[in-house]
């Protein structure tokens, strides 16, 4: 048994009456107010060296991500991201002309359940638009509670602060941005999502002043474009941290407010953290091209080796045979026979969204979508079963089976942190807050030594 599980059982041993962390998070202004009020009943723990591998491991598996454009089109991003179904409009707005990959930020988050056997991806978020960044509020929340902070102090536990982690992936990034030099960042939406996003914009804000950064929450439709730079509301921008996602590149229209920005990126004139580019490499199109045993030839056994550790069995949604297990099976039919162990997907969504799981599903609604999926822009990958972990029921009292989704950060080439999800539903096929996903965070605990005799 694991440090981490060792600790976990203490904590729970342990565990006085009364001691509900969940309400102290849900009655925090520095949680409550902008997470909700659905938490998770106790911290979860990690092991510090599992936080090294699990960061190391979406790392390389993001580094094979970034190799397919060349291994597959000649460097050729433009065709590379037709093939993963992005229509015209998007293509023209985010890539550039010639089809060359610019030199991307290394950031990403990748959600993942953890199997019997180790943690295993169900999807990659690649840029900047990505929820956690600021989750420490969770975790200087729940040391607020006596018996948190005080086992917390008697383990040695720490926790991964996002806004730092931003901070340094901004400096790795740019070598010229220096947060200390009083930087201004814009913290850039959509002009559609900005009102919903705005009061989460201005805590990012709050947080980032307390590393002597001004960031300004504003959407694209704010922006001018001057000789001497980016502007808004008559301040000259350093940094632009993009809110938006590709899915708000719509119409033509759409495109012609997004061009502008990337031009002034691709000149040096601010720096775009990060371009849209960065999602191509989030799509499940592009997971399904690395778990594909037709590409399989592309690939190394130490990389083939990576892809398997992490990746779960993906496939484009076609009317074509496939690889299953060592079997070539036809797709559609397999899809049919095979529902309860399968989860349908839109390759460019996030957040759960535009999932289908074939156990929660009727045989002829499943396969009508199935059906329907075929040539567009969606995956079937193989269910992940997810160990539960216990946790007190809300409100104290016994504890019940809880299942998680770790949405862990990549930054640079290792771990940047996570928040988590979890439910006591176990055959959720979505862990979301809309299905009673209840939000949490981790500790690390060191698991260099041996355990206490």
């Amino acid at each position: 048994m694991g440090a981490a599980a060792r600790l976990t059982r203490e904590y729970l041993r342990n565990l006085p009456a009364g001691c509900t962390p969940e309400r102290t998070c849900a009655a925090s202004p520095l949680a409550g107010d902008i997470y909700g009020d659905a938490f998770l009943t106790r911290p979860v723990l990690l092991g510090r060296g599992e936080s090294r591998e699990v960061g190391e491991r979406i790392s390389r598996l993001y580094d094979l991500l970034l190799t397919l454009p060349e291994r597959l089109y000649g460097g050729d991003l433009r065709a590379f991201t037709a093939a993963l179904g992005w229509p015209p409009e998007q293509i023209a707005a985010t890539l550039r002309a010639d089809g060359r990959p610019r030199e991307l930020p290394r950031c990403a988050r990748a959600d993942l359940y953890r199997e019997a056997d180790g943690f295993r991806l169900l999807e990659l978020n690649g840029g900047s638009p990505l929820g956690g960044w600021d989750i420490a509020l969770l975790n200087r929340t729940l040391l607020q509670e006596p018996y948190v902070a005080s086992f917390a102090r008697e383990h040695g536990l720490g926790f991964t602060d996002g806004i730092e982690v931003l901070l340094d992936l901004w400096r790795q990034s740019f070598p010229g941005f220096d947060p200390a030099a009083s930087p201004v960042v814009a913290l850039l939406e959509w002009p559609g999502s900005y009102p919903v996003m705005e009061r989460h914009l201005n805590r990012m804000a709050v947080l980032l002043a307390e590393h002597g950064v001004e960031a300004v929450p504003c959407h694209l439709g704010q922006v001018e474009y001057r000789a001497d730079g980016v502007h808004v509301s008559g301040r000259r921008i350093d940094l632009v941290h993009r809110w938006f996602v590709i899915n708000d590149v719509v119409t033509a229209e759409d495109a012609a407010l997004l061009a502008p920005l990337s031009r002034a990126a691709d000149r040096g004139l601010v720096h775009l953290f990060t371009p849209l580019e960065n999602e191509v490499y989030g799509s499940k199109a592009a997971l399904a091209l690395l778990s594909d045993t037709r590409e399989r030839q592309l690939f190394d056994r130490a990389e083939r080796e990576a892809i398997d550790a992490l990746l779960p069995w993906t496939r484009l949604v076609r009317d074509e045979r496939t690889e299953v297990a060592g079997e070539r099976v036809e797709l559609l039919r397999y899809a049919e026979a095979h529902r309860d162990a399968l989860v349908l997907k839109a390759s460019s969504s996030h957040s759960g969204l535009d999932v289908l799981a074939g156990w929660e599903t009727s045989a002829d609604a499943w396969a009508a979508a199935v059906h329907a999926a075929v040539d567009g822009p969606y995956v079937l990958q193989r269910r992940v079963r997810p160990v539960a972990e216990e946790f007190p029921v809300p409100g104290g009292g016994a504890t019940e089976p809880v299942v998680l989704t770790w949405g862990v950060f990549l930054a640079g080439r290792g771990w940047g942190g996570a928040y988590l999800r979890g439910t006591a539903d176990l055959d959720s096929g979505v862990i979301s807050s809309g299905k009673g996903g209840r939000l949490g965070t981790s500790f690390l605990v060191d698991d260099s030594r041996p355990p206490a005799p």
